[in-house]
């Protein structure tokens, strides 16, 4: 028996340079639904999604990847199922500006399907919080709970988007700019 542990990584995006995005529009059942519940929508979305351009930030830099509002380029995307992540439901996109003058397109608007209470004994929390919410300084996660999924949702803090070393790995080597992919014992988040 191996004594291999897989390796995981909190996942999010930072640039000084990056293009800033409003929060998703509601969903059409926006009460049993929500971007970061990990559980597939009770009714789809209609789309193009508009995700609107935070004014101001209307010619700065698009991202492969916002982790938030969940929001990717195709090509990301793309390179997500290549690397063997198959629990993500993808939505068309567009980026518009305030005005309606900018129009980007070829994004998609990613819902994480797994939420996963991961977090082990040693994940030091900073209030009482333990589900959705959680302050979080320093994560350990258990391993046994992950059961094989190369991507999901934290269920002590939805907003972190935990992937695999491989997902790591193979988005690395697509050349994806502006992806961060801290360590479980560096993850901090209020």
């Amino acid at each position: 028996m191996s004594d291999e542990v897989d390796e995981f990584y909190i996942m999010t995006s930072e640039d000084p340079d990056q293009m800033l995005l409003y929060s998703m529009p509601n969903l059409p059942d926006d009460l049993k639904n929500d971007w970061m519940f990990g559980t597939p929508f009770t009714i789809e979305p209609d789309e193009p999604i508009e995700v609107e351009i935070q004014e101001g930030f209307e010619k700065s830099k698009p991202l492969a990847y916002f982790d938030e509002p969940p929001v990717a380029s195709q090509e990301f995307v793309d390179a997500l199922n290549e690397a063997g992540v198959d629990n993500i439901m993808a939505y068309d996109v567009v980026l518009v500006s305030e005005d309606g003058k900018i129009k980007l397109e070829g994004y998609k608007a990613i819902n994480v399907i797994g939420l996963v209470k991961a977090a082990g004994p040693g994940t030091v929390y900073l209030g009482d919080s333990r589900l959705i919410d959680a302050g979080i300084d320093g994560l350990e996660l258990e391993p046994r709970s992950i059961k094989g999924l190369l991507m999901f949702r934290l269920a002590e803090d939805t907003s972190a988007v935990v992937v695999h070393e491989k997902v790591k790995k193979h988005l690395e080597s697509k050349g994806f700019e502006s992806l961060v992919f801290t360590e479980p014992d560096d993850y901090f988040s209020l």
